[in-house]
């Protein structure tokens, strides 16, 4: 466990020197207690990615923050993290984030950031996340809540399989008429919210997408949210906590952002046929947040 201590140490050290120029990786190596080039093997294998590269992402997501949230110039933060102009940082901001920092400014937009790594048993952080600050305004929903909090539900996958399950409370098929795999159908076509909420999970649907005038209706609070999104193709009860270790783990700790309310929206993209759902869904993440 000595080693997995000083592994983070070293992350730790390379995370506070992050606007400090040139990190001094002979240093980092000194505080793992390895020589350098173990140190560099050791990361890349463990990672998937150089030590260099790893740097060069988490000065990118950290200077993403910089670019929304602060009042400098786009050539001050380049200066600020390590870049010779602000042409050599745009460069490097749009071949990672795939958009320019003056666009991103002045449209906000998606982003791909790197949390920090941190070594544990397993590897946390280090991972690509498909992420953007999204502003949502007052939103209804309609559909079918169960309480989960104090009820002895092992953790938030079981009652996301029991209100999912066609075999259990099929719930999706109390919101709109039709069943999955309905030949022709579009029924379940379209977005699908999942809302953890005050002990509640909730599976809803837009007013134009329920045939059920009996539901139970609740509001997403207008603001700022942070928004994840997944790859396409893969299973809701292997993608959403993924997602939500990478967020709540890694991500969160590290940001500039503090959850803001006991609020988290699951968003699906589903279809009705198998077959266009198999290859098309994909899944978002959204957590209310404010700057800290």
């Amino acid at each position: 466990m000595d080693m997995l201590k000083n592994l983070n140490a070293a992350i730790e050290y390379i995370e506070a020197n992050l606007l400090a120029g040139e990190i001094d990786v002979d240093k980092a190596a000194a505080i793992a207690c390895i020589n350098t080039d173990s140190f560099m093997r050791f990361f890349s294998y463990m990672t998937g990615m150089t030590l260099n590269e790893y740097i060069r992402r988490r000065k990118l997501s950290a200077a993403a923050d910089d670019v929304r949230n602060g009042n400098d110039r786009i050539i001050d933060i380049a200066v600020i993290f390590g870049y010779e102009s602000a042409d050599a940082f745009s460069r490097a901001f749009a071949k990672q984030h795939g958009i320019t920092p003056a666009a991103y400014r002045k449209n906000g937009g998606a982003l791909k950031i790197y949390p920090p790594v941190s070594f544990h048993i397993i590897i946390k952080g280090a991972k690509e996340m498909d992420f953007r600050i999204i502003e949502l305004p007052d939103t209804k929903v309609y559909g079918v809540s169960k309480q989960f909090d104090g009820q002895g539900f092992k953790n938030r996958e079981e009652i996301r399989h029991i209100m999912w399950n066609e075999d259990m409370e099929a719930v999706p098929e109390q919101i709109c008429c039709g069943k999955w795999n309905e030949k022709g159908s579009t029924a379940f076509d379209g977005m699908w919210y999942g809302v953890w909420q005050d002990g509640k999970y909730m599976i809803a649907r837009a007013k134009e997408d329920v045939k059920n005038d009996k539901l139970e209706m609740r509001k997403l609070p207008a603001g700022t949210y942070a928004a994840f999104k997944t790859e396409v193709g893969g299973y809701a009860w292997e993608e959403f906590p993924k997602l939500f270790e990478l967020i709540f783990d890694s991500w969160l700790p590290a940001s500039e952002y503090k959850q803001k309310y006991d609020l988290v929206v699951e968003v699906l993209h589903l279809w009705t046929d198998r077959e266009k759902r198999k290859k098309n869904r994909y899944y978002e993440v959204w957590i209310p947040v404010e700057l800290k």
